[in-house]
């Protein structure tokens, strides 16, 4: 019994001593190995660039402003006789028609007492009624010349006709007195009808001598009728043009007076007051406080950010962006960049982009801070894995495989990156000339410690 279990424990010992003999025999086999290994680590493999679709994510702060926001001063001095509106009160800026004139002011936010503009302004509305009676009289009087002329012209006329009797006695008398001469010498009458005639002659003479004078009085008087029609002509304008005077000096009161009222320029909300009732304003001095008001647009807000020169080139109108903000957690908000200023900051060198978004939910509020992330589509473009792309005298590079499957130091000129990809947009293949990328270059992408400069590449399969 004893015999047959020590038989027992015989063959298992050397069963097992068979087993570890052929396992040391299978690991001296499987010792020529090692030179494949090393084979496997002098490989690598390639690859051309490829075209593939790449984004540009692009975040940056930005701030939320009012779409418009204008701070009220006094235009002129006065007390604060009333404030009617406050902090955070709904306002109405100004109505106006189709033709531009104003029909309905905006809400009316305080008034001040001005007694004595008051009084002023009617005492210019007074001197533009004294004005107007003055361009009446004027008109009156010039009424008056413009009589005189025709009744001066009558009398020319009259004269005139006067004159021409006159002339007719006078050449008749003068016929009749050198026909009764020579009857006279010819002693077929006494010289008494001679005489006679001689008389009525001289008569008609001196007649038309009188009347001559009447013409030329007539004459002069039309002259000065119309001179005095002239002065009146001029008066009337003088009057006028005091009318002028006088109502742009009420109306240039009448602006200043207007401004007594501090009133809304457009539809908002009052963010600021610094004024209370009786405080005394004076325009652009120390004695008052010199924003009154302060009125924000609400219903519509700017987002500003400035964004870094390098991005900006991927900045455009009409771009999408996403709206984060901080203080309201996970909402977020869409909107598109409206406007830039095209020109970059001189100092930051950044671009300013304002984004409009209405808010009529009135969720945002002025002064909030935001976050704008861009994600910019920039198609389809020539790309190498990060693990293909190493640094070589601060520039990146690539091991490009020739013709004659040997390794070249090829230099590149990166741009976007967008996860393990990386936008190529040139190569280096000759000195000082690059060249774009065509897609046909074989470029080393695993493995990149198994190649040194001019050697022959041993790539994987092949």
């Amino acid at each position: 019994m004893i015999s047959s279990i020590v038989l027992r424990m015989r063959f298992l010992l050397v069963a097992m001593l068979s087993a570890s003999i052929l396992v040391v025999l299978g690991s001296g086999c499987n010792s020529a190995k090692p030179s494949v290994k090393t084979s496997d680590a002098n490989t690598v493999k390639t690859d051309t660039p490829k075209k593939k679709p790449l984004r540009r994510v692009i975040e940056q702060p930005a701030t939320i402003e009012a779409f418009e926001e204008t701070p009220l001063v006094a235009h002129i001095s006065g007390y604060v006789e009333k404030v009617l509106a406050d902090i955070g009160k709904e306002v109405e800026g100004p109505q106006y028609d189709k033709k531009g004139k104003l029909i309905k002011p905006g809400t009316l936010l305080a008034q001040l007492d001005i007694p004595e503009m008051l009084k002023e302004l009617e005492q210019k509305r007074a001197m533009v009624a004294l004005a107007q009676a003055e361009v009446d009289q004027a008109e009156a009087n010039l009424d008056a010349a413009e009589a005189h002329i025709l009744t001066a012209k009558a009398w020319v006329r009259e004269a005139e006709s006067a004159r021409m009797s006159a002339e007719a006695n006078y050449r008749y008398w003068k016929s009749q007195y050198n026909r009764f001469e020579d009857l006279v010498t010819d002693r077929v009458l006494d010289k008494q009808n001679r005489d006679e005639s001689l008389n009525k002659y001289e008569a008609a003479k001196a007649k038309q001598a009188e009347v001559e004078a009447k013409v030329e009085s007539a004459q002069a008087a039309t002259k000065e009728s119309e001179a005095k029609r002239n002065k009146a002509k001029a008066d009337v304008v003088a009057a006028k043009a005091r009318v002028l005077v006088a109502q742009a000096e009420a109306g240039r009161l009448k602006a200043l007076v207007d401004y007594r009222d501090i009133c809304a320029p457009f539809d908002g909300v009052v963010t600021r007051r610094n004024i209370h009732t009786a405080y005394f304003l004076q325009p652009n001095t120390s004695g008052g406080p010199s924003v009154v008001f302060v009125v924000g647009r609400t219903d519509k807000l700017r987002i500003i950010s400035e964004i870094p020169e390098a991005d900006a080139m991927y900045i455009s109108d009409n771009l999408k962006a996403k709206i984060q903000i901080p203080a309201l957690k996970d909402q977020i908000f869409t909107g598109k960049v409206a406007r830039t200023s095209w020109a970059l900051d001189p100092k930051t060198r950044t671009l300013r982009v304002e984004i409009d978004y209405e808010n009529s939910e009135r969720k945002l509020s002025p002064g909030m801070y935001a976050n704008l992330v861009f994600d910019v589509d920039l198609h389809e473009r020539f790309t190498l894995p990060v693990s293909a792309i190493f640094t070589h005298a601060d520039m990146p590079c690539c091991w490009r495989v020739d013709d004659k499957g040997k390794a070249m130091r090829t230099p590149l000129k990166l741009g976007v990156r967008e996860g393990q990809d990386v936008e190529v947009l040139k190569m280096q293949k000759a000195p000082s000339a690059w060249d774009a990328v065509t897609g046909q270059e074989e470029v080393v992408v695993t493995n990149l410690a198994a190649v040194s400069e001019g050697k022959e590449v041993r790539i994987e399969g092949k």
